[in-house]
């Protein structure tokens, strides 16, 4: 399976993620990794892929200013202003194409019943570890690790064999 389903956006609109990172890519790299991903995918999916923001407003957050519940950098329980509002969704007027889902979207979809229900569903040595597009510091950056837990401080220009960049899209499938 090369894809993971993430959610159900209504409106015939579901969020995907690539199973694996496209590995060795640094934070700093990463939206020219997910521009070249995109422009390879066959036209036929491009066609289904919805718009979202032109650009992010991630905000930023030390990775000791973060409190988390359900055991250790599992999921946050304390995020604030542009961190906590960097959510994912289909902006009008934005623009097709791939992105990292931000602290804030995973934050969303970790927990029971959800598309990251335990730490073993966000990460894993064969998926990769993976960078999320929140910024921990003008050299730190957010990933979810090997193990699936959430960590603020890996420098932004790290490339490694382990990990790197999952691309995710937000998809809409007409109604038959």
């Amino acid at each position: 399976e090369q894809y993971r389903y993430l959610e159900n956006m209504g409106d015939g609109n579901h969020m995907i993620i690539r199973n694996n990172a496209i590995r060795h890519t640094s934070w700093d790299a990463q939206e020219g990794v997910l521009t070249s991903w995109y422009g390879q995918l066959d036209p036929a999916v491009q066609a289904m892929v919805q718009p979202v923001a032109n650009s992010f407003t991630t905000g930023e957050v030390y990775h000791a200013s973060v409190n988390f519940t359900g055991g250790a950098n599992w999921i946050p329980d304390n995020l604030e202003g542009a961190v906590a509002a960097d959510l994912t969704q289909v902006a009008p007027g934005g623009t097709a194409r791939a992105f990292a889902l931000s602290l804030a979207d995973v934050t969303r979809l970790s927990g029971p019943g959800l598309a990251f229900p335990n730490p073993a569903q966000r990460g894993s040595v064969a998926l990769g570890w993976w960078w999320l597009r929140t910024s921990a510091s003008s050299m730190q950056a957010w990933h979810v690790s090997t193990i699936g837990n959430l960590i603020g401080s890996l420098g932004r220009m790290h490339s490694a064999t382990l990990g790197g960049v999952r691309p995710a899209l937000i998809l809409h499938q007409a109604r038959n």
